[in-house]
């Protein structure tokens, strides 16, 4: 499904590696795997693909093999669950989430229904399972909550606090650090005029002070982050994932605002364009260490 899967293909070779793709929900245990010396369980969404993570401990029954990102740490990494339990991690601020019904949700009491469960405007509204901020709303007052419901897919929605990431010159910061074989490798900074921060979309193309300031974060991240490095320390050990990714943002204590944390996170090298060139390194880094930790993985079986 799109966005569930980790996109090996800008760090699986075809140069270096041969690899045989299993789709575990139909893998027929009767039938032997073919000869590998490693796994790479690249399905990465714990709210869209639990069946499919699932299926997959069946396929690991037939091996031996070492393997990478385990189906048991990333089925712990839904959104609810993130939520939950990495709240309680010094450094971190998670930010409150319950499932409702979207019946409930687009009734005329909805938000007196949302306001009962200790929730206040404005707040996030989003569809389990999507991602790059497909049907995902910011709702600012009660009588616009029925509204951005009804434009949801799906039977229930999350109902998320809304973390304010916004820095003194009122604009709002998205980190994205990516976890590989247990380091912490920075990967962008996004900054934006508007709350649904994406790389993609932020205002960084037409702004230099902007990528300035993400140069000094993939340049010095213990620098640009303080002790915030110790509390994304804290959430990779929880996570306990050879691949993966923290979404992040801060708030004036300089403690983590945790947006998202798990195996989906995409690493794109940046576009030919003389403006992204500082941006090459830190993408050439984490991809190499992919390569380097697969390559090592592989050798120890």
């Amino acid at each position: 499904m799109s966005g569930s899967n980790i996109p090996t293909a800008s760090f699986l070779d075809n140069r270096v590696f041969l690899s045989s793709v299993c789709v575990a929900e139909f893998y027929d245990p009767r039938v032997p795997l073919p000869p590998h010396d490693l796994i790479f369980n690249s399905i990465g969404d714990a709210d869209l693909c639990r069946a499919g993570l699932e299926a997959a401990f069946r396929v690991l029954a037939q091996t031996t093999a070492p393997v990478l990102n385990h189906p048991s740490a990333v089925l712990e990494t839904g959104r609810l669950a993130n939520a939950r339990r990495l709240s309680d991690l010094p450094g971190v601020v998670t930010p409150r989430m319950i499932a409702l019904p979207r019946s409930v949700l687009v009734a005329p009491d909805a938000a007196r229904a949302v306001c009962e469960q200790g929730f206040a405007f404005p707040l996030l509204m989003r569809a389990p399972g999507f991602h790059t901020g497909h049907n995902f709303f910011l709702v600012e007052n009660a009588r616009d909550l029925s509204t951005a419901a009804a434009q949801l897919p799906g039977d229930s929605a999350l109902i998320i606090e809304y973390l304010n990431a916004r820095g003194p010159d009122g604009k709002a910061r998205k980190y994205r650090v990516m976890i590989i074989d247990g380091k912490i490798y920075p990967l962008h900074l996004a900054v934006s005029r508007h709350w649904k921060v994406h790389y993609f979309t932020a205002d960084m193309a037409d702004h230099p002070e902007h990528r300035r300031e993400d140069a000094a974060f993939l340049n010095d991240m213990s620098t640009a982050l303080g002790p915030a490095v110790t509390a994304l320390a804290r959430i990779r050990d929880a996570l306990n994932l050879d691949y993966g990714g923290i979404d992040f943002g801060l708030n004036e204590a300089g403690e983590v605002l945790l947006f998202e944390a798990n195996a989906t996170m995409v690493v794109n090298p940046p576009d030919a364009d003389d403006r992204w060139t500082y941006r090459r390194p830190a993408v050439k880094r984490i991809l190499d260490a992919v390569h380097a930790m697969m390559v090592a993985r592989a050798a120890t079986d």
